[in-house]
């Protein structure tokens, strides 16, 4: 299997240079066509000569895409196969409720082996996960990718905070407060008061400086280690998080009813 995975990463490597090389050497022809037509110094040979050689580069540059869509099917399909083989060992010897995480489709499916040989779906709907590589306005770079492989339920928790993190104020280009500037939310009052006063009682510029915001993850938490948690978000059906895997409130509730601490988590 790892082998496979570093010809696929060596394949797209090579697929990556060659779109590249590719993209110039239009480019090139493009500018050298238009300054010929402009100093009208051009005959109709050179003139199909170019138009030729664009063409096929234009055709290469297609194969290369074609290439690129495949070779992430086929990262889907190992990546797939290998969390088909990890269902199967875990059948073995784990009886109870697990969870599958499919970050391609962005789709949880909640299954319970009963024993026997029989496993069942039990639930099953959109979710969202990792958005991968990005950059700001700096060209500072993060991976906010969603780990794959299998995990474990460490910790389960209600009414969670989210706090916010430094890299933060890298990411929305923003400079970070001092710290005697930060809001602090009372805690005397419940969590569910403190949810109405960052909302109701908090400008929009006061509530950036809260570091520990209350509901901004919904009612539950599911915590697998590595800073990746399941819980309420937003853009479910697509790669929108920084690497947490996000639900819906009745999907998040049922999988932490669901999940006891210790269950596997598959993900791919």
């Amino acid at each position: 299997m790892n082998s496979l995975k570093t010809a696929i990463i060596v394949l797209a490597c090579v697929l990556f240079t060659g779109l590249t090389i590719t993209l110039v050497s239009a480019e090139n022809l493009s500018r050298k066509l238009r300054d010929l037509q402009l100093e009208n110094m051009f005959t109709s040979d050179e003139l199909r000569m170019l138009s030729s050689e664009i063409d096929t580069l234009v055709n290469i540059h297609t194969f290369y895409n074609l290439r690129e869509d495949s070779l992430n099917m086929l990262a889907y399909r190992v990546d797939s196969l290998q969390s088909v083989l990890q269902v199967l060992e875990l059948r073995y010897d784990y009886v109870g409720y697990y969870l599958l995480i499919d970050t391609y489709q962005n789709r949880f499916h909640l299954r319970r082996n009963i024993g026997d040989g029989n496993d069942i779906l039990v639930r099953s709907g959109y979710c969202g996960t990792g958005k991968g590589w990005t950059s700001n306005d700096e060209d500072q770079v993060w991976n906010f990718t969603t780990p794959s492989g299998l995990n474990y339920v460490l910790r389960k928790g209600e009414n969670p905070y989210w706090y916010r993190p430094d890299w933060y104020w890298e990411e929305m280009n923003m400079t970070p407060p001092e710290p005697d500037e930060y809001i602090v939310i009372p805690d005397t009052i419940s969590w569910e008061e403190q949810i109405t006063y960052y909302h109701d009682s908090l400008t929009a510029s006061e509530r950036v400086l809260v570091q520990r915001v209350p509901g901004a993850l919904g009612s539950y938490k599911i915590d697998l280690g590595g800073g990746i948690l399941i819980h309420y978000g937003v853009g479910r059906g697509r790669n929108v998080s920084h690497g947490c895997i996000r639900m819906g409130s009745s999907d998040l509730e049922a999988l932490y009813r669901s999940l006891p601490v210790g269950a596997p988590v598959i993900i791919y």
